[in-house]
């Protein structure tokens, strides 16, 4: 088994949290960093950290805490964020999050995502939603196809550069 497919494997143990699986307390940023990046670690994304997440406050993407405390909502944007800003730029991410929001709540969009990202990760089909707009679910659809292909060609990429090295191309 190559190291691809290892990699391949393991996502099948990953499992994001829905909405009522985060946490019921709210958390301090420190907190925050170490639950998102325990559950993004297995998948190639990139760690996210306490500067990041205050630049997404001051910028307006994400709620300033209350009394330092994140809350659950804070929490799934900032899920999504780290999990979509190695594909997407903050700023589309913010006015994806603001469209698909719209007219639904934020825990059936961010339910959604999870449970077509869960579905990707198993390698199963997930189940039809109605429950929101069928043009924002497929956006979500088109973003976690796009997150998925990116995590894959990423881990691709490393593994072959693990096995085989590159030819230096000469002028001449």
């Amino acid at each position: 088994m190559t190291s691809f497919e290892r990699w391949q494997a393991n996502l099948g143990k990953i499992q994001l949290p829905h909405w009522d699986e985060l946490p019921d307390l709210d958390l301090y940023v420190d907190q925050v960093v170490a639950l998102v990046n325990d559950r993004a670690m297995g998948m190639g994304i990139a760690p996210i950290t306490k500067s990041m997440i205050n630049n997404y406050v001051k910028k307006g993407i994400i709620m300033a805490p209350v009394k330092k405390k994140y809350s659950r909502y804070q929490l799934a944007a900032v899920i999504m964020i780290a999990m979509l800003k190695g594909s997407f730029s903050i700023p589309s991410i913010h006015e994806g999050i603001k469209q698909v929001t719209i007219n639904n709540y934020p825990q059936q969009a961010y339910d959604r995502f999870v449970d077509l990202m869960n579905a990707r990760l198993h390698n199963e089909s997930a189940a039809v939603d109605n429950q929101l707009d069928p043009v924002n679910d497929q956006l979500i659809n088109y973003v976690v196809e796009t997150l998925f292909n990116r995590m894959q060609a990423a881990e691709l990429l490393k593994t072959m550069q693990e096995t085989q090295q590159p030819r230096d191309v000469k002028k001449g």
